[in-house]
């Protein structure tokens, strides 16, 4: 079985999603890992679960989605939402916007998964530039704050998260890059 197929079998994301949920509480004690590792492994859980949930055909949402854009605009939106501290702290705090934050960040993967293999490459390249742009400046400002944004986290925790959104920035641009590069000498030969 190859790789590929391997991470298109039905199972993966909900074992992804069991495995999250099994490691929120020592995911969710540190903003690097709620940051870094949690809302990520949650947008893959989506992104994942899109080859196997797809909007039915004539449906509002498609009416809504032609193109692709306003979902993904949307699943951007999702993603910057949970970058604000504020929010950061509430979903530690209050069990309902815990819930909120996995439902919201799964829906933001599976809306991209969606609209991400109808895209051209440019809008392509817009959106992933703006979302590189967005957690590199984002990421810049954990590391430079002079005080501690999250009040349930330590500022050290900041430093570090504010690393991993630079690093996540850096990972995502390469792979789509990569990929295009992989794309482009395969078919060239």
């Amino acid at each position: 079985m190859t790789l590929r197929r391997c991470w298109s079998h039905p199972l993966i994301p909900g074992l992804l999603l069991l495995l999250t949920a099994l490691a929120r509480p020592w995911l969710e004690a540190s903003m690097a890992r709620h940051m870094a590792l949690e809302l990520p492994a949650l947008f893959i859980v989506g992104w994942l679960s899109a080859r196997h949930l797809r909007p039915a055909a004539g449906t509002p949402f498609c009416a809504w989605n032609q193109e692709g854009i306003p979902a993904l605009l949307l699943a951007s939106l999702i993603t910057l939402f949970w970058m604000i501290p504020l929010a950061l702290d509430a979903a530690v705090l209050d069990p309902a916007v815990a819930v909120l934050k996995v439902c919201s960040v799964i829906a933001a993967g599976l809306l991209a998964g969606w609209c991400w293999p109808r895209l051209h490459l440019i809008v392509q390249a817009l959106f992933l530039f703006n979302w590189t742009a967005m957690n590199l400046l984002i990421g810049i400002l954990y590391i430079g704050a002079p005080q501690q944004l999250c009040s349930t986290y330590l500022a050290d925790d900041q430093l570090w998260a504010g690393r991993g959104l630079i690093t996540w920035s850096m990972v995502a641009m390469g792979g789509w890059i990569g990929w295009w590069v992989f794309q482009l000498r395969r078919r060239l030969r």
